[in-house]
């Protein structure tokens, strides 16, 4: 028979850990020190549908110092949340995690969708499309000015039309 003690912290551990998880993925949205908006992959997917955006994921990782340098120093810029906000629907996803997302009505864990994408180095960016069509992937830091015209480029589709370095050229 099991101590009444060991009952107790396995339930104050089930919990705390049970309910974190579910926790990820069913927080609709929170709002960073940065100024974005961050949801959840599923809520994010349903949103650009709804209202004609697409979805950015940032794949980071906690001990990601280029993560932590876009968080403190690329997010908080005004052109870049302006961007973001006219055209997306941000989530971000640790690498590294088993909290449980749902991508395209199927269910996997932060670490299975990482994979998925083909992360391979943070942060990275992953641009899906309303309908759950991924865009492309942009890996690694970049400054504001040029974040926010990366922004602006995919969500207003001209990389079907142009370069990037065109884009830019125009702006």
């Amino acid at each position: 028979m099991q101590k009444p003690g060991k009952i107790i912290l396995s339930l104050v551990l089930f919990f705390m850990f049970g309910v974190g998880a579910a926790w990820s993925q069913s927080t609709d949205a929170h709002h960073s020190k940065s100024g974005i908006t961050w949801y959840n992959l599923n809520r994010a997917q349903k949103l650009a549908q709804k209202n004609n955006k697409k979805v950015l994921v940032m794949a980071e990782a906690s001990w990601c110092e280029y993560c932590k340098r876009m968080k403190s120093e690329v997010f908080p810029q005004a052109d870049v949340q302006k961007a973001m906000n006219r055209y997306f629907y941000p989530v971000k996803v640790d690498i590294e995690s088993n909290a449980k997302v749902i991508f395209n009505g199927k269910k996997m864990n932060q670490e299975q969708f990482s994979r998925k994408m083909g992360v391979s180095g943070t942060p990275t960016f992953i641009f899906i499309n309303k309908d759950g069509s991924v865009i492309g992937a942009q890996p690694g830091y970049m400054p504001g000015k040029v974040y926010s015209k990366l922004l602006a480029y995919i969500g207003t589709d001209a990389y079907n039309k142009v370069s990037f370095k065109g884009f830019k050229q125009k702006q």
